[in-house]
């Protein structure tokens, strides 16, 4: 990805400069927004961000999105394609290069095209202990999938322990999915929560 600011490109197809104001902030987590089924726009805002690996989560929301270099506030996304600037490209900036985000041609900048998908995901094992000691949940992680479609990370962020925690670890890590992709198609990667759940029958 290349950096934030005037190595970006973008626009909406108006003749107007882009609008000035801030970049989009980096987080963990991007959303796809959310839509109805005849197209409308739906009422639930979806706050734009930019995905980095290494941002929290959260994002600090941004009132006015733009560019900095800007002087005046047109609300315009710029004379080219997608995202936010004047030249061809699916980011923020003036600069070539994709930058600092992903466009589609219906929105003035926008997020995740397709989220991940699982291609294979067999269950996870129960442990011996576990299943002495009667032990059912629900095991949850924080997965990082590659563009590549493989598991790179895997945080348990809520566990039940007697090795089962371990298990859906070892499990997930060698699962296969199909990765998320940017507006333009371009797998990309991302991070998804997986809940694994452990039931005796």
């Amino acid at each position: 990805m290349a950096s934030l600011g005037k190595d970006g490109s973008g626009g909406e197809h108006n003749p107007l400069p882009p609008t000035s104001g801030e970049l989009a902030p980096l987080s963990g987590i991007v959303l796809a927004p959310p839509r109805l089924p005849d197209g409308r726009p739906h009422p639930l805002a979806v706050q734009v961000t930019t995905f980095d690996v290494d941002a929290p989560e959260f994002a600090t929301p941004v009132k006015d999105l733009g560019l900095p270099s800007m002087n005046a506030k047109s609300n315009s996304a710029g004379p080219a394609t997608n995202g936010v600037g004047t030249q061809r490209g699916a980011g923020m900036g003036d600069g070539p290069g994709d930058g600092s985000g992903w466009g589609t041609g219906t929105l003035p900048y926008a997020r995740v095209a397709t989220q991940v998908a699982c291609l294979r995901c067999p269950d996870p094992m129960y442990s011996d202990e576990a299943r002495k000691a009667k032990v059912q949940g629900q095991v949850m992680m924080r997965v990082l999938v590659g563009a590549d479609g493989r598991v790179k990370d895997i945080q348990v962020t809520r566990g039940i322990g007697l090795g089962l925690d371990e298990n859906a670890v070892r499990a997930v890590r060698d699962w296969q999915f199909s990765p998320a992709k940017d507006a333009a198609r371009r797998p990309m990667a991302s991070w998804i929560t997986i809940e694994t759940m452990f039931r005796l029958f």
